[in-house]
């Protein structure tokens, strides 16, 4: 066991010096109740009834898990995914309508943070939500809160995120890094868990900074990209699939490109959507990118940009939508 030790001590050295600076926030649940809203689009598609059955289900009240009875719902979404959802049979007569409420409401959730999520528990009780597990675990008194305080969504994506991001990235040496790299925590909670709330208190507001800017007081966005730079980098670095809530992706591949030494010229071609706005942004570290030509509006199916860029320490250009 000398190798998981020394990997173990590591990690504690890390976080360790990690917990120097205060984080500004407490929870990044709670910074911003607009972010995602009941008005932004579902991606739910349908649902069928298939019965009652036996099924192991997570339950704070208890705590514990308990094999049960339970309403069983197929909900199907127009990205290809689909989730079983498992309703207590203490909402009765009423767990479809249950069902129903939490299947759209998740189909909010981008693709990426849905991807595996086979199950949902739903039960009754005022107990704090889970992810994880393939699953989404909700209590409806605790939801109630949620709606009341504009959260409910918020909570949702970071509790997905625990689902789908953290058994591939909140351990990798990528992550790592860039948590290094950034010195500091976002919030206290993230703080107190670095190895398991850390991703998902951090996606949350990434999620915002980079896609939903115009959703974020411009104090908490500069908090955000101030922060987390590194985390928001290797976020940004997935590529992640985040339908409906981000229609496509921003980012537009090359189809050619070509540097003029002497001229310190560059020519940039992408494929292009007539009448769609395209932008030209520049960056020393892939980390912080700086808009260079703010508004080109496409006239073809391919577009060409010029520009003589002086200054000697931009190592990269992207096209952006």
């Amino acid at each position: 066991m000398p190798c998981r030790t020394a990997i173990l001590l590591a990690l504690s050295l890390i976080y360790t010096s990690l917990k120097g600076a205060e984080p500004p926030y407490w929870g990044t649940i709670f910074v911003n109740s607009e972010l995602v809203t009941a008005k932004d689009p579902s991606c739910f598609q349908s649902m069928k009834a298939d019965g009652m059955g036996l099924r192991t289900m997570y339950d704070r009240r208890i705590p514990g898990w308990s094999r049960q009875q339970a309403y069983l719902f197929q909900a199907a979404y127009d990205d290809g995914l689909n989730i079983e959802v498992q309703v207590n049979t203490e909402f009765g007569l009423s767990s479809r309508e249950v069902a129903l409420e939490y299947a759209r409401i998740i189909g909010q959730l981008p693709t990426a943070l849905r991807k595996d999520v086979d199950t949902v528990w739903i039960h009754r009780g005022k107990m704090p939500f889970g992810g994880g597990n393939r699953n989404l675990l909700i209590h409806t008194e605790q939801a109630a809160e949620y709606v009341s305080s504009g959260i409910l969504e918020e909570t949702l994506i970071h509790e997905a995120s625990h689902t789908s991001l953290d058994e591939a990235h909140a351990r990798s040496q990528g992550w790592m890094d860039a948590q290094q790299a950034d010195g500091i925590y976002l919030s206290q909670y993230a703080q107190d868990y670095p190895l398991r709330e850390d991703l998902a208190e951090s996606f949350l507001l990434f999620l915002g900074a980079e896609h939903l800017a115009d959703r974020m007081d411009p104090r908490d966005l500069q908090t955000v990209e101030s922060t987390i730079p590194h985390r928001i980098a290797y976020f940004r670095s997935l590529d992640l699939d985040l339908y409906p809530l981000v229609a496509s992706p921003k980012t537009i591949p090359l189809s050619e490109h070509y540097f003029d030494r002497a001229e310190s010229r560059w020519m940039l071609t992408w494929p292009s959507q007539p009448r769609q706005a395209y932008r030209v942004e520049a960056s020393v570290d892939l980390i912080n990118w700086n808009t260079i030509a703010p508004s080109i509006v496409a006239s073809e199916s391919s577009t060409q940009w010029q520009g003589t860029i002086l200054d000697r320490d931009i190592l990269f250009l992207r096209i952006r939508q």
